[in-house]
């Protein structure tokens, strides 16, 4: 270990003076404190976007394929370019449109879902969210899947019945009349998302055309890929062979503007959060230009015997550093622990119907935990720098002069 390390460590822990001592302290906890925060801070903010971005890619097409002009009724014949790529595990044309529901007065806004029920298990796997019901029974004639909301909202049970509107009537000499059409609840469905819980009714495509009078048109086709993250490399390779009047959007286009919020409040709490470490390492400074003062004798001598002003200033230099990497270190254990037990044992509940997810997940990275160690350890590099280097310039003779 270099000498100057060792004078630094003497320096730090000397017990005789007591307000020094508690300084020391202090700094520390400020430092340890500051690091954990910022740890919890990044992984609370990661592990919302994170869970999120879980119920978003469960209940939702990685990529979809839509027509901006006309009925979408040449679907089939995309089917060759997406059969082509090999980062495509499913496709299926879907139909999506808005209805009411209504059951004894009870009136609900709904989102009707038309898909073919075998396909769908690969894709959207609606069956294994099932919480009542036989998914195998939605291909009978008049048969629904709803949301479990949805279920709550008209008092209905599996087997029950209620009745669905369509806002595309037909025209009548009194004007138009909304189609009216009676099903039968084959199964209720738990999303963990309320949005989709409250709104979720899903039928066969051949039925919900019909009922839409669609004349055989889609509202477009739905893609699942192998990995979900690679959605903008195979969106690029579909608009090679796939142009206007079509357009595609990837789920992460779809959820844009919230995923780029969530990502500039991290950016915002990051850097609220850096302040207490800020705060801190003023405590770093006050301590060494104190211990600088108390030790101008036992700088002068070192300066005496051969020392020169860098190795006065890397010594003051490090008491900065080791209260900084101790602190720092100390913190993101304790960051680490908080993180562990929060996201393992679900102890931070959320209401579903608010934040679309009914606990925090607590998630870290590598890039986040280098961003505040670069951070901690900077700052306390800088604010170690400035009475380090006041300490280096002190002159042996002014100070031994009337020794």
């Amino acid at each position: 270990m270099p000498l100057y390390i060792k004078i630094a460590l003497k320096y730090l822990f000397s017990l005789r003076s007591k307000a020094l001592s508690f300084m020391t302290v202090i700094s520390f906890v400020g430092i340890t404190v500051g690091v954990s925060a910022l740890l919890i801070t990044l992984a609370v903010m990661s592990g919302f976007q994170w869970g999120l971005k879980e119920k978003i890619l469960q209940t939702s097409p990685h990529i979809v394929i839509f027509k901006m002009n006309g009925p979408f009724t040449e679907y089939r014949s995309l089917y060759g370019y997406l059969s082509n790529i090999k980062d495509i595990q499913a496709y299926q044309p879907f139909v999506y449109s808005q209805a009411l529901a209504s059951k004894d007065g009870n009136v609900k806004s709904v989102n009707i879902r038309g898909v073919d029920p075998e396909k769908d298990k690969n894709i959207m796997k609606v069956n294994q969210k099932l919480i009542a019901g036989n998914y195998e029974d939605l291909k009978k004639k008049n048969h629904v899947l709803i949301g479990k909301d949805v279920a709550v909202f008209l008092d209905v049970w599996v087997g029950d019945s209620f009745k669905i509107m369509s806002p595309f009537g037909r025209k009548t000499p009194l004007g138009y009349l909304p189609k009216i059409k009676k099903v039968y609840v084959t199964g209720i469905v738990d999303f963990g998302m309320y949005e989709y819980d409250s709104t979720y009714i899903q039928m066969r495509i051949d039925e919900a055309q019909k009922f839409f009078d669609m004349k055989g048109a889609v509202t477009g086709i739905q893609l699942k890929l192998k990995d979900p993250y690679r959605a903008n490399i195979v969106k690029k390779l579909l608009e090679r062979y796939i142009s206007y009047p079509y357009f595609i959007r990837t789920w992460m286009d779809l959820n844009k503007s919230l995923f780029q919020a969530l990502q500039l409040e991290k950016l915002a709490m990051f850097l609220v959060i850096a302040l207490i470490v800020l705060v801190a390492s003023f405590n770093v400074s006050s301590l060494l230009i104190t211990k600088a003062r108390e030790k101008r004798k036992d700088i002068a001598i070192l300066k005496t015997i051969g020392a020169d002003s860098g190795f006065i200033l890397k010594t003051f230099l490090w008491q900065g550093m080791l209260i900084g990497i101790s602190g720092t270190v100390f913190g993101t254990l304790i960051g680490f622990t908080v993180i562990y037990f929060a996201d393992t044992y679900h102890l931070v509940k959320l209401n579903p119907e608010v934040y679309m997810i009914d606990y925090l997940p607590l998630k870290t990275s590598i890039f986040d935990i280098g961003s505040v160690f670069i951070s901690s350890l900077g700052i306390c590099f800088l604010s170690s720098l400035l009475p380090a280097y006041f300490a280096s310039r002190d002159i042996p003779a002014e100070v031994l002069r009337y020794e």
